[in-house]
């Protein structure tokens, strides 16, 4: 659970990105949903998560990553800075919500239980598949799932 590769430099948890469960599942449909989203074909959705060796090609050139290394902390999360104006600027807003969501409540109740939150909010209660932050529907059983962020 507490696995570095997965702890993005953003302060977002990779298990429930959609691209790391479509490579991780082999989910060819999701995939071609992402990559069209994206503007790559669906071969190039590879992400190991954004501390791995094979991190989506977002997370390699992330302005937010290279800050976080720059500073030499593990995470937006624990910058004194948060949120700053690369935040602010961020261009993807339901991802910024999710960064803001992930952020605080790190920061509020600590790793472990952000980590237990984040999975809770994104495994589906009728099967218990875990599924992706953006999904409204579970990848498995098709059951509605809540709205989380």
């Amino acid at each position: 659970m507490d696995d570095p590769k997965l702890l993005a430099s953003c302060g977002v948890y990779c298990d429930v990105c959609p691209y790391l469960i479509a490579y991780k599942n082999n989910d060819e449909k999701l995939k071609k949903k992402l990559a069209k989203n994206v503007g790559i074909t669906p071969e190039k959705v590879i992400c190991e998560g954004c501390n791995s060796d094979l991190p989506f090609f977002f997370c390699r050139t992330c302005s937010l990553k290279k800050c976080v290394r720059k500073k030499e902390i593990v995470s937006c999360a624990v910058c004194d800075e948060y949120p700053c104006k690369k935040i602010e600027k961020y261009p993807y807003k339901p991802f910024l919500r999710k960064l803001n969501w992930d952020v605080n409540y790190q920061k509020q109740h600590g790793k472990k239980k952000w980590i237990e939150k984040t999975l809770e909010l994104n495994t589906c209660p009728n099967c218990g598949t875990l599924n992706h932050w953006m999904a409204h529907a579970c990848r498995s059983c098709n059951d509605k799932l809540a709205e989380r962020y």
